[in-house]
């Protein structure tokens, strides 16, 4: 994973030019110290950042922003301060759910730190960290603590290991935006199930909107045929198991808050609490 980040001092009266430039790139702008900064993040494939707790910094600015809170697994706004911070720091709340999609969602007790309790026994137990996206191994005191505890590690991974799903934006429908701009951009288009170009305006808009195809595909079509070929194949091994009642084992897959399939799934995407 690697985030170039490329900042430059610029004069005052350039600031909104090169805002709206950046914009328009679907990067971030930003005021750094005293200085306002253009901040272009090429982020390279890797949403760990999404993981990073939100850090407000030493200034004293109140700039709103946007952080990935992986907790209730959803952007959140903050205030940032205007200057160090951590990279899970969004100009943009498309940005942020363009970059942290990525993070899959778990059910909500998987969610939890581990939690040892009061109690001074040793049981050896498995718990879901949120952080590295895997079970652990922890030693339980034998009281309290919280749901995220499981027997074997076996059972930990089936419970909370996320599933793979295209992200919700996806599904959005194609928006030009509200501008006057003619800028080339794809989205995916979910009735013939590829990316295709259109022209956007320069502003507003949705976050299916693509610079490059390739990301389009990479994002949307790859993973939306993923989804599907992982439903078909559970639904064939559901089948054998209990060919008379297929229906009510099928798969389920999920994209964002959306859920598609028989209600068994919305563990995956449960609302936050």
């Amino acid at each position: 994973m690697e985030i170039a980040i490329v900042c430059q001092k610029l004069s005052y009266q350039f600031l909104y030019f090169f805002t709206l430039f950046s914009y328009l790139l679907h990067n971030s702008a930003c005021v750094c110290g005293t200085f306002p900064l253009l901040t272009l993040i090429y982020v390279l494939g890797n949403a760990s950042i999404c993981l990073l707790p939100p850090v407000e910094g030493p200034c004293q600015g109140l700039l709103p922003r946007f952080y990935y809170d992986r907790f209730t697994q959803t952007c959140q706004e903050f205030s940032y301060g205007g200057c160090d911070g951590n990279e899970n720091n969004f100009m943009y709340q498309e940005d942020c759910e363009k970059t942290c999609w990525k993070i899959k969602k778990v059910p909500k007790i998987c969610r939890m730190e581990a939690a040892v309790g009061p109690c001074r026994g040793l049981f050896k137990k498995y718990a879901f960290n949120l952080s590295i996206m895997r079970c652990e191994l922890f030693y339980y005191g034998g009281c309290y603590g919280n749901d995220n505890r499981f027997g074997d590690e076996a059972s930990c991974t089936e419970h909370c290991a996320p599933k793979r799903n295209a992200p919700s934006f996806c599904y959005s429908p194609k928006d030009e935006g509200s501008c006057t701009a003619s800028v080339t951009r794809y989205y995916f288009n979910i009735e013939t199930k590829a990316c295709e170009e259109f022209i956007y305006t320069g502003c507003g808009g949705n976050s299916n909107n693509f610079v490059k195809i390739e990301d389009c595909n990479s994002v949307c079509k790859q993973e939306f045929f993923m989804s599907q070929s992982l439903q078909i194949k559970t639904m064939k091994n559901d089948s054998l198991l209990n060919p008379f009642n297929v229906q009510e084992t099928t798969a389920l897959y999920s994209f964002g808050n959306q859920t598609q399939g028989t209600p068994n799934s919305t563990e995956f995407t449960d609302t936050p609490a």
